[in-house]
């Protein structure tokens, strides 16, 4: 069974990255760059799958994401968070606002074949 995912960023060098691997893992990645895309992305993707978003570079406010996230993840949806190790504080309020897994990007990096592999952080 394919992983699906969401990919929330506007960072195209990165988008680039995750739809390599998504490609040697035979999972569908979807990118949302505003808060639209996100909503027209996950009426289109299903019960269940993987939603990453880029607490810097997601191209909409936290806050407007926020709620959409939270609704995703209540569903069944995996959430992970990820930012730059120079910007500590965004992991902060991403796990205040409860964002699901919140890491670093070399992290996130590393984990990101068994994520779309698996459908689950390891």
């Amino acid at each position: 069974m394919s992983v699906r995912a969401i990919l929330v960023s506007a960072d195209l060098m990165f988008i680039s990255k995750v739809k390599e691997v998504a490609a040697a893992t035979n999972a569908t990645v979807t990118v949302a760059r505003s808060v639209g895309a996100l909503e027209k992305a996950l009426n289109e993707s299903g019960d269940s799958g993987v939603l990453m978003l880029d607490l810097e570079k997601s191209g909409a406010p936290l806050d407007a994401l926020e709620p959409l996230f939270l609704a995703t993840t209540s569903r069944g949806w995996t959430g992970v968070s990820f930012f730059s190790h120079v910007h500590e504080e965004l992991e902060q309020i991403a796990n205040a606002k409860g964002l699901g897994v919140v890491m670093p990007r070399s992290r996130f990096v590393k984990l990101l074949p068994t994520l779309l592999t698996e459908g689950r952080v390891p």
